[in-house]
């Protein structure tokens, strides 16, 4: 939720962000979050860094 919070108060211009790789501790993995969750914001097919959740 919290890069969810961040995309719509910052609003950056950009078709989404996504969390490639289905790391332990996302919705529908199992155990808890053990690595850092690197997110990323993507449009035109390119993707950058949004921002880095640490467990």
């Amino acid at each position: 939720m919290e890069a969810l919070q961040a995309l719509f108060e910052e609003q950056p211009d950009v078709d989404g962000i996504g969390l490639a790789g289905m790391p332990t501790g996302t919705p529908g993995m199992p155990g808890p979050q053990e690595e850092p969750y690197d997110v990323y914001a993507f449009s035109d097919q390119e993707d950058e860094p949004f921002m880095t959740l640490e467990p």
